[in-house]
């Protein structure tokens, strides 16, 4: 059964994170990807210009999950428990796409800056939503731990590593370091 394009596009995704994370940005070619794909390089590259484009495309998807919480920040501005109910919805929401996004940002960190720098994107999300939780003046230590709290499952799945926990572990992990840097 044939495919739609954005069901495709969507396949070319998911595809390429995996090999990105697995043998690394630069050691993964578009012939990479297409054979995966099982299809040819200029049929990828009707979807992709470049694998630039597809990793644009990767990070604009994890914007639109952040802007969903800025959103819900903005939505419960002033109430008691924001730093923790906005952590939590950042940790309850992470979907096994985002963990692989995660490893491949550990993965690839070099790659990452330099898209990051070529497409103006800001330094941190996490300042961004910090910023609109805590007050201006707020000391250095308070915003550290708030930032902590939107990277546990970041910091879960870099102790993670090569051990046997599972993605479960990760979160589960991930969500009681976040109440307690919340408490």
């Amino acid at each position: 059964m044939k495919r739609s394009g954005s069901e495709t596009r969507a396949e070319i995704l998911r595809i390429a994170l995996d090999l990105f994370t697995r043998q690394g940005y630069e050691g993964t070619s578009i012939r990479d990807i297409a054979e995966a794909l099982g299809t040819t390089k200029s049929s990828l590259y009707y979807h992709f210009a470049n694998k630039e484009a597809i990793v644009q495309e990767l990070v604009t998807q994890r914007r639109s999950e952040m802007d969903a919480v800025l959103a819900w920040v903005d939505e419960h501005a002033g109430e008691p428990e924001l730093l923790r109910g906005a952590a939590l919805r950042w940790v309850d929401s992470t979907t096994p796409q985002r963990i692989q996004a995660l490893r491949f940002a550990h993965a690839n960190r070099p790659v990452m800056a330099r898209l990051t720098a070529a497409t103006g994107a800001p330094r941190s999300w996490f300042d961004e939503v910090v910023g609109r939780i805590l007050p201006a003046d707020a000391p250095m230590p308070d915003r550290l731990r708030a930032r902590m709290a939107f990277d546990t499952v970041s910091a879960a799945l870099f102790a993670a590593h090569d051990t046997d926990a599972t993605e479960a572990d990760v979160l589960t992990a991930a969500r009681a370091a976040t109440i307690a840097l919340t408490t």
